[in-house]
Order: C-alpha cells, then sequence, then structure tokens
C-alpha cells in the first residue's frame, strides 16, 4: 500500500475564464489534506528523514495559520510523530478540528500574533529538542515547488496553450510563507522570459507595499512579515480586502463549481484585475486549498 505522500502533487491545471481572459488554477485543494501545504511538508520531513534528524516516535513543532499545520499533522499521524502546532487564535474552528483529529496539539497565541506563534515554536524546539519544521525561514520550502510545483504547471500549461495559443504573462500567488512565489514563480519565469510574478496581500495588511501588519480574514497569506519574499523579483504587488476575497471565494463556487477557500478567491481576483489593467489574456494561479476549512468565515 503507497502512503499518502506519494498522491502529493500532480493536480490538474483548469482554466476559470471571464470574457477573453483565462486564469489557469492550479487544483492545490486535491492534495490528500486539502492544501498546497502538503507539498512544503512533505519535502520538509523526506529530507529530515533522509537526514537522520528525525524518526519515528520524535516530536515536531510548527507555528501556521492553518493550513500546513494540518499538512505536518496530516504527515505525523501516518508516520508516528508527535506534533504541536502553535497557531493565533483567530484562525478558523475547522482549521483546529482538523489537526486535533489528526491528534496534534494545539497551542493558541493572540490574534495575528505570527511573530509570537514563531518565537514560541522556536523557544519550544531549543528547550524541548524537537524539530522545527520552519516553513517561514526553510530554503526547501522554496525548493519544495521549484523542484516540483513549477515543472508540473510548466507542462500542463505548454500543452494547453499550444492547442490555445497564447502564452501566460503573469503567474499571481498569495504570500504566506512566500514559497510558492519564490519556487514555482522563478521556475517558470525561466521558461517564460518577460512573464511578471504578482504576489498578492489582504488590502488590511499591506506589509509588502510598505503599511502595518494589521488584522484580516484572508487566512494563509499577510502573516505580516515578507519571509521568504524577495521583493527585487516581484514585478507586482496586488492588494485585496478580506470582502472581495470572500466575495469571489463564493463566486467560484456558485458559478464555476469550485468550492475553494478564502485565499484563492484573492488569488483570482487579483489574476483577472492584473490581466485586465495590463491588458493581458494568461495569467497562472494557486487555488490553495478546499472551502470546507472556511464554512464558519464565509
Amino acid at each position: 500500500m503507497k502512503d499518502l505522500s506519494t498522491y502529493v502533487g500532480n493536480t490538474p491545471l483548469i482554466p476559470i475564464r471571464l470574457g477573453e481572459l483565462t486564469v489557469w488554477g492550479k487544483c492545490e485543494f486535491m492534495n490528500p489534506s486539502g492544501s498546497v501545504k502538503d507539498r512544503m511538508a512533505t519535502y520538509i520531513l523526506d529530507d529530515a528523514e533522509h537526514r537522520g534528524l528525525i524518526e519515528p516516535g520524535d516530536t515536531l513543532v510548527e507555528a501556521t495559520s492553518g493550513n500546513t499545520g494540518i499538512a505536518f499533522s496530516m504527515l505525523a499521524a501516518q508516520r508516528g510523530y508527535k506534533i504541536y502546532i502553535i497557531m493565533p487564535e483567530n484562525m478558523s474552528e475547522e482549521r483546529k478540528r482538523m489537526m486535533k483529529l489528526y491528534n496534534a496539539n494545539i497551542i493558541e497565541v493572540d490574534a495575528g500574533d505570527f511573530d509570537g506563534a514563531i518565537e514560541l515554536r522556536d523557544e519550544m524546539s531549543r528547550k524541548k529538542g524537537w524539530f522545527n519544521c520552519n516553513q517561514f525561514h526553510n530554503q526547501l520550502n522554496i525548493d519544495a515547488h521549484y523542484k516540483n510545483t513549477g515543472p508540473e504547471i510548466l507542462k500542463q500549461i505548454r500543452s494547453r496553450l499550444d492547442q490555445e495559443g497564447g502564452w501566460p504573462q503573469a503567474f499571481v500567488a498569495g504570500t504566506g510563507t512566500g514559497g510558492t512565489i519564490m519556487g514555482a514563480g522563478k521556475y517558470l519565469q525561466r521558461h517564460f522570459p518577460g512573464m511578471r510574478l504578482v504576489a498578492v496581500e489582504p488590502e488590511e495588511s499591506a506589509v509588502m507595499s510598505g503599511g502595518e501588519p494589521g488584522l484580516h480574514g484572508i487566512q494563509g497569506i499577510g502573516d505580516g512579515s515578507k519571509f521568504l519574499v524577495d521583493l527585487k523579483e516581484i514585478s507586482d504587488i496586488k492588494l485585496i480586502s478580506t470582502d472581495c476575497a470572500k466575495m469571489m471565494a463564493k463566486k467560484l463556487t456558485a458559478e464555476y463549481g469550485l468550492f475553494v477557500g478564502i485565499s484563492a478567491g484573492a488569488n483570482v481576483k487579483a489574476a483577472f484585475e492584473w490581466l485586465r489593467d495590463n491588458n493581458c489574456k494568461h495569467a497562472i494561479t494557486i487555488l490553495c486549498d478546499r472551502g470546507e476549512r472556511y464554512l464558519s468565515c464565509l
């Protein structure tokens, strides 16, 4: 029997059309735990196991807004690790319940306090000898998308656009850790010269745009810091409000049959706006996770 990790990745790339504009969405909600974070979590644990840093029975610790915690909790349950998840208290109850069902231990910090969650994670890792998954400052996070997500998208988009004509002019992605845009985005940019990397952040927490961190409802992005994002590599930054992201998530469900989360709504909204404003036809984005974990928020 194959383990869950063998089913991470190879997700579909589907067209979302609005008039003459097409946003190509990578269906990361079809990963085993339901989000793009399965890729990074699997890559980090595979590397740690390969290097002999962890073995079954050990304890993992991570700070997260939710999806990374769910991914690591799934893998911990499958592979025989204990895990502690540290997260701001204002994340959705669905996310917390999912992690608890995987038998994860959850420690909550103040609403929006990602810096505090990261500091507590680091402290517990040092004092207790637990393995620090370290998603926010881990080069492996970028490598997972550069070596896997990017090549998958390249193969898929070339196949589709060879039939339809045109080329992708932008890769649009919300930034939590920044691993996806710096990995998959940079890979695609190598193969499509001139492609723009467009970062998406909440209007209420526009840190990359020079603003201050703030509370918002687009869980999974806008965590209050740039983390792995190299702004010199980013062509444009799109600001999307929580209300607009929710409206687009609902539209994708009701009109396209895509029951995705709020950050996916932000990505698609930003991608269509960028195409419209730049007189372009094709953009690629990430449909980050499933909508069920936001029922209490939508």
